[in-house]
């Protein structure tokens, strides 16, 4: 999950280089934008849990409200919808449920933005075996072009042998 959040900071900051700097700072209004973007991924993830990892496949659906001001700052925030479903390689555990999260990007310049993602995933079994709940607390900060990463992730193990 850091990897993920490496990205899409390394996006962030892009769009953060080219946004702010392409409109002319000369408007009265802040422009808005909203965007809704649906995508099919597979990965494999380790199951705290179980001690094993899992292969994954979730479809997320990814809304998101951008807003340019006048002054040249950006800010997006999103809601990430994740419909996910699990099994583990060793034991065949599998596992359904869904992750919400909610981003925010703010951008002053190329040099400075602030990133989070606060969300939680949680992932069901069948009958009695483990459930998996994931929880991320997610900053990422570049700060006159240095960045700092902060994050928080945590796993909450529910059912049986727990």
């Amino acid at each position: 999950m850091k990897r993920i959040v490496l990205s899409l900071a390394a996006i962030f900051a892009f769009v953060a280089t080219v946004v702010p700097t392409s409109a002319p700072t000369t408007q009265a209004q802040t422009q808005n934008h909203r965007s809704k973007t649906e995508f099919t991924e597979s990965f494999v993830f380790p199951n705290d849990c179980t001690g094993e990892l899992m292969d994954v496949t979730d479809t997320t659906v990814v809304t998101c409200h951008d807003q340019l001001r006048a002054d040249g700052t950006f800010r997006e925030k999103c809601e990430i919808v994740q419909f996910v479903n699990a099994v583990g390689e060793t034991s065949g555990i599998t596992f359904s449920g869904t992750g919400t999260f909610t981003d925010e990007f703010t951008a002053t310049d190329p040099c400075n933005f602030k990133f989070t993602n606060v969300g939680s995933v949680r992932l069901i079994s069948h009958g009695s075996d483990v459930n998996l709940i994931l929880h991320f607390d997610d900053t990422v900060t570049l700060d006159n072009c240095v960045m700092t990463v902060d994050s928080n992730p945590s796993a909450d193990c529910r059912g049986r042998n727990q």
